[in-house]
Protein backbone atom coordinates (compact mmCIF):
# COMPACT_ATOMS: atom_id res chain seq x y z
CA UNK A 1 0.00 0.00 0.00
CA UNK A 2 1.17 3.72 -0.88
CA UNK A 3 1.94 5.85 2.30
CA UNK A 4 1.41 9.56 2.61
CA UNK A 5 4.64 11.55 2.45
CA UNK A 6 4.65 13.99 6.05
CA UNK A 7 6.10 17.29 6.09
CA UNK A 8 8.97 16.26 8.12
CA UNK A 9 9.27 13.43 5.29
CA UNK A 10 9.15 15.62 2.39
CA UNK A 11 11.95 18.13 4.30
CA UNK A 12 14.45 16.01 5.42
CA UNK A 13 14.83 14.64 1.16
CA UNK A 14 14.60 18.51 0.59
CA UNK A 15 17.14 19.00 3.02
CA UNK A 16 19.54 16.01 1.97
CA UNK A 17 19.13 16.82 -1.79
CA UNK A 18 20.14 19.90 -1.41
CA UNK A 19 23.48 19.36 0.68
CA UNK A 20 22.41 19.22 4.07
CA UNK A 21 24.25 16.27 6.19
CA UNK A 22 23.23 14.76 9.32
CA UNK A 23 24.52 12.21 12.03
CA UNK A 24 21.42 12.89 14.57
CA UNK A 25 17.81 12.09 13.54
CA UNK A 26 14.77 14.60 14.29
CA UNK A 27 11.30 13.49 15.84
CA UNK A 28 8.67 15.24 18.37
CA UNK A 29 10.08 15.74 21.67
CA UNK A 30 7.63 16.04 24.51
CA UNK A 31 6.41 19.85 24.81
CA UNK A 32 8.41 21.14 22.92
CA UNK A 33 7.76 19.97 19.16
CA UNK A 34 10.31 18.82 17.43
CA UNK A 35 14.10 17.87 18.47
CA UNK A 36 17.20 16.31 17.86
CA UNK A 37 18.27 13.01 19.27
CA UNK A 38 21.38 11.32 18.61
CA UNK A 39 21.35 7.94 16.39
CA UNK A 40 23.53 6.20 18.55
CA UNK A 41 26.40 6.55 21.18
CA UNK A 42 28.53 9.55 20.65
CA UNK A 43 31.50 11.34 22.08
CA UNK A 44 31.26 14.91 22.97
CA UNK A 45 35.22 15.39 21.01
CA UNK A 46 34.26 18.19 18.85
CA UNK A 47 33.03 16.56 16.26
CA UNK A 48 30.35 17.87 13.29
CA UNK A 49 26.95 15.94 13.35
CA UNK A 50 24.79 18.27 11.45
CA UNK A 51 25.87 20.51 8.03
CA UNK A 52 23.61 23.36 6.31
CA UNK A 53 25.37 24.69 3.37
CA UNK A 54 25.06 28.74 2.79
CA UNK A 55 22.74 28.47 -0.24
CA UNK A 56 19.91 26.92 2.21
CA UNK A 57 20.47 30.11 4.34
CA UNK A 58 18.13 32.96 4.22
CA UNK A 59 19.16 36.59 4.67
CA UNK A 60 17.50 39.69 3.32
CA UNK A 61 20.36 39.51 0.11
CA UNK A 62 18.90 35.96 -0.77
CA UNK A 63 15.19 37.53 -0.25
CA UNK A 64 15.99 40.16 -2.29
CA UNK A 65 17.26 37.88 -5.46
CA UNK A 66 14.74 35.32 -5.16
CA UNK A 67 12.03 38.00 -4.93
CA UNK A 68 13.21 39.73 -8.52
CA UNK A 69 14.32 36.25 -10.20
CA UNK A 70 11.42 33.66 -9.05
CA UNK A 71 8.53 36.02 -7.11
CA UNK A 72 7.29 38.74 -8.91
CA UNK A 73 4.36 39.65 -6.70
CA UNK A 74 6.62 39.84 -3.69
CA UNK A 75 9.03 42.06 -5.50
CA UNK A 76 6.53 44.12 -6.29
CA UNK A 77 5.81 44.85 -2.85
CA UNK A 78 9.05 45.65 -1.80
CA UNK A 79 9.34 48.33 -4.68
CA UNK A 80 6.21 49.69 -3.61
CA UNK A 81 6.89 49.75 0.09
CA UNK A 82 10.35 51.86 -0.85
CA UNK A 83 9.13 54.03 -2.67
CA UNK A 84 6.79 55.20 0.08
CA UNK A 85 9.12 55.48 2.25
CA UNK A 86 8.93 52.61 4.75
CA UNK A 87 12.41 50.85 5.53
CA UNK A 88 12.77 47.35 4.28
CA UNK A 89 14.62 46.04 7.82
CA UNK A 90 16.15 42.82 7.96
CA UNK A 91 13.02 41.55 10.06
CA UNK A 92 10.60 42.48 8.21
CA UNK A 93 12.11 41.26 4.82
CA UNK A 94 11.79 38.30 6.82
CA UNK A 95 8.53 38.26 7.43
CA UNK A 96 7.36 39.17 4.46
CA UNK A 97 8.91 36.45 2.84
CA UNK A 98 7.48 34.04 5.28
CA UNK A 99 4.01 35.34 4.67
CA UNK A 100 4.11 35.19 0.99
CA UNK A 101 5.55 32.10 0.95
CA UNK A 102 2.47 30.71 3.19
CA UNK A 103 -0.19 31.96 2.55
CA UNK A 104 0.55 34.66 -0.33
CA UNK A 105 1.69 32.32 -3.26
CA UNK A 106 -1.83 30.29 -2.86
CA UNK A 107 -3.62 33.61 -2.99
CA UNK A 108 -1.78 34.59 -6.26
CA UNK A 109 -2.41 31.30 -7.32
CA UNK A 110 1.47 30.83 -8.20
CA UNK A 111 3.00 27.23 -7.97
CA UNK A 112 4.68 26.12 -4.92
CA UNK A 113 8.23 27.61 -4.64
CA UNK A 114 11.60 25.88 -3.97
CA UNK A 115 11.59 26.69 -0.68
CA UNK A 116 7.69 25.38 0.29
CA UNK A 117 9.22 21.86 1.88
CA UNK A 118 10.70 24.39 4.66
CA UNK A 119 7.83 26.71 5.28
CA UNK A 120 5.57 23.80 5.70
CA UNK A 121 7.33 22.14 8.81
CA UNK A 122 7.75 25.50 10.08
CA UNK A 123 4.97 25.72 13.09
CA UNK A 124 1.74 26.93 12.35
CA UNK A 125 1.19 27.36 16.01
CA UNK A 126 2.87 29.60 18.36
CA UNK A 127 2.45 29.28 22.05
CA UNK A 128 4.02 33.00 22.82
CA UNK A 129 1.84 35.16 25.39
CA UNK A 130 1.23 37.30 21.96
CA UNK A 131 -1.15 34.05 21.13
CA UNK A 132 -2.58 33.85 24.25
CA UNK A 133 -6.35 33.96 24.64
CA UNK A 134 -7.80 36.58 27.28
CA UNK A 135 -8.18 34.16 30.26
CA UNK A 136 -4.30 33.68 29.69
CA UNK A 137 -3.02 37.24 28.84
CA UNK A 138 -4.92 37.57 32.57
CA UNK A 139 -1.99 35.09 34.31
CA UNK A 140 0.13 37.44 33.69
CA UNK A 141 -1.10 40.67 35.37
CA UNK A 142 1.73 42.26 37.86
CA UNK A 143 4.33 40.88 35.94
CA UNK A 144 6.55 43.40 33.80
CA UNK A 145 5.57 40.81 30.80
CA UNK A 146 2.26 41.96 30.86
CA UNK A 147 3.16 45.54 29.49
CA UNK A 148 5.41 44.42 27.13
CA UNK A 149 2.74 42.14 25.52
CA UNK A 150 1.01 44.64 25.07
CA UNK A 151 3.50 46.99 23.73
CA UNK A 152 4.25 44.80 21.44
CA UNK A 153 0.76 43.75 20.25
CA UNK A 154 0.19 47.61 19.47
CA UNK A 155 3.10 47.52 17.75
CA UNK A 156 2.39 45.09 15.54
CA UNK A 157 -1.00 46.17 14.93
CA UNK A 158 0.07 49.69 13.93
CA UNK A 159 2.51 47.60 11.33
CA UNK A 160 0.22 45.61 10.13
CA UNK A 161 -2.25 48.25 9.10
CA UNK A 162 1.01 49.75 7.59
CA UNK A 163 1.39 46.20 5.38
CA UNK A 164 -1.99 45.58 5.12
CA UNK A 165 -2.90 47.30 1.57
CA UNK A 166 0.32 45.91 -0.21
CA UNK A 167 -0.72 42.41 1.19
CA UNK A 168 -3.69 42.66 -0.78
CA UNK A 169 -2.32 43.18 -3.92
CA UNK A 170 -0.81 39.45 -3.29
CA UNK A 171 -4.01 38.36 -5.24
CA UNK A 172 -4.43 36.96 -8.56
CA UNK A 173 -7.16 39.14 -9.63
CA UNK A 174 -6.47 42.50 -10.69
CA UNK A 175 -6.96 45.38 -8.47
CA UNK A 176 -10.29 47.25 -8.16
CA UNK A 177 -9.57 49.85 -5.33
CA UNK A 178 -6.61 50.99 -3.90
CA UNK A 179 -6.47 48.79 -0.61
CA UNK A 180 -7.26 45.97 -3.34
CA UNK A 181 -9.23 44.10 -0.13
CA UNK A 182 -9.96 40.27 -1.48
CA UNK A 183 -13.65 39.96 -1.86
CA UNK A 184 -14.08 42.02 1.37
CA UNK A 185 -11.25 39.71 3.14
CA UNK A 186 -8.04 40.17 4.20
CA UNK A 187 -5.43 38.08 2.12
CA UNK A 188 -2.71 38.38 5.27
CA UNK A 189 -5.06 38.42 9.23
CA UNK A 190 -3.52 40.08 11.70
CA UNK A 191 -2.70 36.60 12.93
CA UNK A 192 -1.07 35.40 10.36
CA UNK A 193 1.33 39.12 10.58
CA UNK A 194 2.16 37.92 14.35
CA UNK A 195 2.81 34.41 12.95
CA UNK A 196 5.38 35.98 10.55
CA UNK A 197 6.75 37.85 13.57
CA UNK A 198 6.95 34.84 16.01
CA UNK A 199 8.46 32.71 13.43
CA UNK A 200 11.31 35.34 12.47
CA UNK A 201 12.22 36.18 16.77
CA UNK A 202 12.07 32.42 17.57
CA UNK A 203 14.37 30.95 14.95
CA UNK A 204 16.23 33.74 13.46
CA UNK A 205 20.27 33.56 14.57
CA UNK A 206 22.36 36.93 14.77
CA UNK A 207 25.34 36.31 12.34
CA UNK A 208 26.60 39.80 12.67
CA UNK A 209 28.99 39.59 15.73
CA UNK A 210 30.28 36.23 14.50
CA UNK A 211 31.66 37.73 11.02
CA UNK A 212 32.69 41.05 12.92
CA UNK A 213 35.19 38.76 15.31
CA UNK A 214 36.65 36.71 12.87
CA UNK A 215 38.78 37.42 9.77
CA UNK A 216 38.46 33.76 8.06
CA UNK A 217 35.34 34.42 7.23
CA UNK A 218 34.88 35.87 4.06
CA UNK A 219 32.62 36.82 1.32
CA UNK A 220 30.10 36.19 3.41
CA UNK A 221 26.74 38.28 2.72
CA UNK A 222 26.78 40.98 5.49
CA UNK A 223 23.09 40.70 6.74
CA UNK A 224 22.48 39.86 10.49
CA UNK A 225 19.76 38.07 10.72
CA UNK A 226 19.70 34.64 9.30
CA UNK A 227 17.38 31.56 9.18
CA UNK A 228 18.92 28.21 8.80
CA UNK A 229 17.19 24.97 7.78
CA UNK A 230 17.65 22.05 9.64
CA UNK A 231 19.12 23.83 12.33
CA UNK A 232 16.55 25.67 13.44
CA UNK A 233 14.97 22.14 14.90
CA UNK A 234 17.78 22.48 18.30
CA UNK A 235 15.72 23.25 21.31
CA UNK A 236 17.50 25.12 23.86
CA UNK A 237 19.40 23.46 27.11
CA UNK A 238 20.87 24.88 30.05
CA UNK A 239 23.55 22.12 29.30
CA UNK A 240 23.55 21.88 25.77
CA UNK A 241 25.14 18.85 24.33
CA UNK A 242 26.21 21.06 21.33
CA UNK A 243 26.81 24.30 19.63
CA UNK A 244 26.97 25.67 16.44
CA UNK A 245 29.61 27.37 14.33
CA UNK A 246 29.87 29.34 11.39
CA UNK A 247 32.01 28.99 8.18
CA UNK A 248 32.71 29.98 4.98
CA UNK A 249 30.31 27.16 3.75
CA UNK A 250 27.95 26.64 5.81
CA UNK A 251 26.61 26.34 9.68
CA UNK A 252 28.09 22.55 11.42
CA UNK A 253 26.00 21.73 14.45
CA UNK A 254 29.18 20.52 16.61
CA UNK A 255 28.81 18.33 19.86
CA UNK A 256 31.04 20.52 22.43
CA UNK A 257 34.27 19.11 23.88
CA UNK A 258 33.86 17.59 27.50
CA UNK A 259 36.57 16.66 29.59
CA UNK A 260 33.32 13.81 30.77
CA UNK A 261 34.67 10.31 29.49
CA UNK A 262 31.07 9.66 29.50
CA UNK A 263 29.33 9.57 26.42
CA UNK A 264 25.99 10.45 24.36
CA UNK A 265 23.79 7.52 25.10
CA UNK A 266 21.81 6.68 21.85
CA UNK A 267 18.25 8.51 21.87
CA UNK A 268 19.34 11.39 23.81
CA UNK A 269 17.96 14.86 23.03
CA UNK A 270 20.82 17.47 21.47
CA UNK A 271 20.14 20.89 21.88
CA UNK A 272 21.55 24.01 21.76
CA UNK A 273 22.14 26.89 24.38
CA UNK A 274 20.09 30.00 22.82
CA UNK A 275 21.94 32.19 25.24
CA UNK A 276 22.09 34.03 28.75
CA UNK A 277 18.31 34.58 28.62
CA UNK A 278 15.83 35.03 31.63
CA UNK A 279 12.02 33.18 31.74
CA UNK A 280 10.57 36.20 31.01
CA UNK A 281 12.52 36.47 27.55
CA UNK A 282 12.20 32.51 27.00
CA UNK A 283 8.27 32.94 27.51
CA UNK A 284 8.20 36.09 25.03
CA UNK A 285 9.77 34.90 22.40
CA UNK A 286 9.49 30.87 22.33
CA UNK A 287 7.02 30.21 24.56
CA UNK A 288 8.44 28.42 27.08
CA UNK A 289 10.16 28.72 30.64
CA UNK A 290 12.65 26.73 32.74
CA UNK A 291 12.46 25.79 36.48
CA UNK A 292 16.09 25.77 36.74
CA UNK A 293 16.55 28.72 34.86
CA UNK A 294 19.61 30.85 36.85
CA UNK A 295 19.71 34.30 34.67
CA UNK A 296 16.41 36.33 36.05
CA UNK A 297 16.02 40.14 34.54
CA UNK A 298 13.53 42.34 34.60
CA UNK A 299 12.43 45.63 32.72
CA UNK A 300 10.10 48.63 33.35
CA UNK A 301 9.93 52.33 31.78
CA UNK A 302 12.82 54.82 32.72
CA UNK A 303 10.89 56.20 35.72
CA UNK A 304 11.50 60.27 35.40
CA UNK A 305 10.33 62.70 38.26
CA UNK A 306 6.69 63.51 38.37
CA UNK A 307 6.29 67.21 36.83
CA UNK A 308 10.32 66.86 35.69
CA UNK A 309 10.68 70.32 33.50
CA UNK A 310 13.08 68.43 31.38
CA UNK A 311 11.06 65.38 30.27
CA UNK A 312 11.04 65.97 26.99
CA UNK A 313 14.10 67.02 25.87
CA UNK A 314 15.50 63.96 28.14
CA UNK A 315 13.67 61.79 25.69
CA UNK A 316 15.03 63.65 22.86
CA UNK A 317 18.46 63.17 24.01
CA UNK A 318 18.38 59.59 24.70
CA UNK A 319 16.91 58.78 21.18
CA UNK A 320 19.00 60.50 19.52
CA UNK A 321 22.15 58.71 20.95
CA UNK A 322 20.29 55.31 20.91
CA UNK A 323 19.46 54.85 24.75
CA UNK A 324 16.15 53.41 25.09
CA UNK A 325 13.83 54.50 27.44
CA UNK A 326 13.81 50.97 29.17
CA UNK A 327 15.46 50.02 32.54
CA UNK A 328 17.05 46.45 32.67
CA UNK A 329 17.87 44.40 36.38
CA UNK A 330 19.94 41.54 35.42
CA UNK A 331 20.50 39.03 38.49
CA UNK A 332 24.74 38.40 38.75
CA UNK A 333 27.18 37.17 41.24
CA UNK A 334 27.27 40.74 43.30
CA UNK A 335 23.79 41.59 43.52
CA UNK A 336 21.02 43.00 40.51
CA UNK A 337 22.71 45.19 38.38
CA UNK A 338 21.82 47.62 35.46
CA UNK A 339 23.36 46.98 32.38
CA UNK A 340 25.11 50.18 31.21
CA UNK A 341 22.45 51.60 28.98
CA UNK A 342 20.49 51.43 31.59
CA UNK A 343 22.53 53.16 33.94
CA UNK A 344 22.75 56.15 31.39
CA UNK A 345 18.93 56.27 31.27
CA UNK A 346 18.66 56.48 34.87
CA UNK A 347 21.41 58.89 35.41
CA UNK A 348 19.99 61.63 32.79
CA UNK A 349 16.27 60.55 34.60
CA UNK A 350 17.51 61.10 37.81
CA UNK A 351 19.30 64.59 36.48
CA UNK A 352 17.94 68.24 37.91
CA UNK A 353 17.97 71.71 37.10
CA UNK A 354 19.80 72.32 40.32
CA UNK A 355 22.94 69.97 39.15
CA UNK A 356 23.46 72.53 36.35
CA UNK A 357 21.21 70.53 33.73
CA UNK A 358 19.76 72.56 31.06
CA UNK A 359 19.07 72.09 27.30
CA UNK A 360 19.38 74.59 24.58
CA UNK A 361 18.29 73.67 21.24
CA UNK A 362 21.33 72.55 18.24
CA UNK A 363 21.84 74.57 14.65
CA UNK A 364 23.64 72.68 11.75
CA UNK A 365 26.08 75.10 12.28
CA UNK A 366 27.25 75.16 15.55
CA UNK A 367 27.43 71.04 15.74
CA UNK A 368 30.59 70.42 15.16
CA UNK A 369 30.42 67.00 16.90
CA UNK A 370 28.38 64.96 14.07
CA UNK A 371 30.30 65.62 10.81
CA UNK A 372 30.21 62.34 9.92
CA UNK A 373 26.39 62.49 10.73
CA UNK A 374 24.10 63.65 8.36
CA UNK A 375 21.61 64.53 10.92
CA UNK A 376 22.32 67.22 13.19
CA UNK A 377 21.76 66.74 17.27
CA UNK A 378 18.67 68.47 17.96
CA UNK A 379 19.18 69.24 21.76
CA UNK A 380 22.46 69.82 23.42
CA UNK A 381 22.55 68.13 27.15
CA UNK A 382 24.62 70.80 29.72
CA UNK A 383 25.64 70.06 32.71
CA UNK A 384 27.14 73.45 34.29
CA UNK A 385 29.16 74.73 31.65
CA UNK A 386 30.02 71.50 30.02
CA UNK A 387 28.03 70.61 26.52
CA UNK A 388 27.58 66.85 26.85
CA UNK A 389 27.64 65.60 22.85
CA UNK A 390 29.11 61.89 23.28
CA UNK A 391 27.85 59.29 25.98
CA UNK A 392 31.82 59.07 26.88
CA UNK A 393 31.65 62.62 27.74
CA UNK A 394 28.09 61.85 29.63
CA UNK A 395 30.14 58.99 31.49
CA UNK A 396 33.15 61.39 32.63
CA UNK A 397 30.58 64.36 34.04
CA UNK A 398 28.45 62.06 35.99
CA UNK A 399 31.55 60.08 37.46
CA UNK A 400 32.89 63.44 38.62
CA UNK A 401 32.53 63.96 42.67
CA UNK A 402 30.69 65.01 43.72
CA UNK A 403 28.24 64.47 41.60
CA UNK A 404 28.91 61.40 41.06
CA UNK A 405 27.46 60.56 44.74
CA UNK A 406 24.82 62.26 44.58
CA UNK A 407 23.39 60.93 40.84
CA UNK A 408 23.90 57.12 42.43
CA UNK A 409 21.98 57.98 45.73
CA UNK A 410 19.28 59.79 43.76
CA UNK A 411 19.44 56.12 40.83
CA UNK A 412 19.10 53.69 43.99
CA UNK A 413 16.51 55.49 45.51
CA UNK A 414 14.49 55.56 42.28
CA UNK A 415 14.82 51.96 41.28
CA UNK A 416 14.41 50.43 44.98
CA UNK A 417 11.00 52.79 44.83
CA UNK A 418 10.05 51.27 41.49
CA UNK A 419 11.13 47.49 42.40
CA UNK A 420 9.21 47.76 45.68
CA UNK A 421 6.23 48.83 43.57
CA UNK A 422 6.47 46.03 40.98
CA UNK A 423 7.02 43.29 43.99
CA UNK A 424 3.48 45.23 45.69
CA UNK A 425 1.81 44.81 42.51
CA UNK A 426 2.83 41.37 41.75
CA UNK A 427 1.66 40.36 45.46
CA UNK A 428 -1.73 41.51 44.79
CA UNK A 429 -2.47 40.01 41.62
CA UNK A 430 -1.21 36.33 42.62
CA UNK A 431 -4.34 35.57 44.64
CA UNK A 432 -6.65 36.36 41.92
CA UNK A 433 -4.19 35.04 39.30
CA UNK A 434 -3.60 31.47 41.21
CA UNK A 435 -7.48 31.15 41.45
CA UNK A 436 -7.56 32.03 37.63
CA UNK A 437 -4.92 29.13 36.86
CA UNK A 438 -6.66 26.58 38.79
CA UNK A 439 -9.39 25.89 36.61
CA UNK A 440 -7.66 26.55 33.53
CA UNK A 441 -7.36 24.37 30.72
CA UNK A 442 -4.34 25.23 28.76
CA UNK A 443 -1.94 23.35 31.60
CA UNK A 444 0.84 23.63 29.69
CA UNK A 445 0.90 27.61 28.97
CA UNK A 446 -0.40 28.08 32.70
CA UNK A 447 2.78 25.44 33.88
CA UNK A 448 5.30 28.12 31.94
CA UNK A 449 2.96 31.34 33.60
CA UNK A 450 3.79 29.73 37.16
CA UNK A 451 7.16 29.44 36.90
CA UNK A 452 7.49 32.29 35.68
CA UNK A 453 5.27 34.77 37.85
CA UNK A 454 7.64 32.40 40.77
CA UNK A 455 10.87 33.15 39.52
CA UNK A 456 10.09 36.94 38.64
CA UNK A 457 8.70 37.29 42.61
CA UNK A 458 11.74 36.11 44.05
CA UNK A 459 14.19 38.20 41.88
CA UNK A 460 12.32 41.03 42.75
CA UNK A 461 12.75 40.37 46.48
CA UNK A 462 16.09 39.28 46.05
CA UNK A 463 16.54 43.27 43.92
CA UNK A 464 14.99 44.37 47.50
CA UNK A 465 17.15 43.53 49.69
CA UNK A 466 19.80 44.42 47.28
CA UNK A 467 19.05 47.75 46.70
CA UNK A 468 17.98 48.29 50.12
CA UNK A 469 21.89 47.54 51.24
CA UNK A 470 23.49 49.53 48.63
CA UNK A 471 21.35 52.58 49.97
CA UNK A 472 22.48 52.14 53.15
CA UNK A 473 25.61 51.53 52.39
CA UNK A 474 25.44 54.96 51.05
CA UNK A 475 24.59 56.69 54.43
CA UNK A 476 27.75 57.39 56.19
CA UNK A 477 29.03 59.35 53.31
CA UNK A 478 29.58 63.29 54.37
CA UNK A 479 28.08 64.48 51.30
CA UNK A 480 25.23 62.35 51.29
CA UNK A 481 24.32 63.28 54.39
CA UNK A 482 24.85 66.87 54.00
Amino acid sequence: MATMTTPLQTFLSWAQENGVMSNIKVQKIPDKGWGFVSKGQAARDNSIVAYIPFHLLLNTTKVGKYAKEKAPKLEETFQALLKNGVSLTERIVLICFLLYERFGRSACGDEPSFWKPYVDILPHTLHTPLFYDNTLRACLDGTSLKSAVDAKSNKLRREYNTFRPYFNQWSAQPSTTDNNVNDGHDIITFDQFIWGDGVFWSRVLSFGSRIASDSNLVGIDPDDYHLVPFLDFANHSLRPYARWELTNEGVELILTKSDSPEPILPDTEICISYGDKPNSELLFIHGFTLNDNPWSAISFPVPFYENDEFEEEKFIFMQYHGIKPLVSLTRKKGGAELTHESTRAMWISVLKKEDGLKFTNVTNESNESNESNNESQPVNLMIGDKIIRTLDELDNAINEPPLSQEIERRVINSILENVEHLLSHLKQTNEQVLKMMESGKNLRELEYIKIYREDEYKFLEYAVDDFTRKRESLMPDEYIME
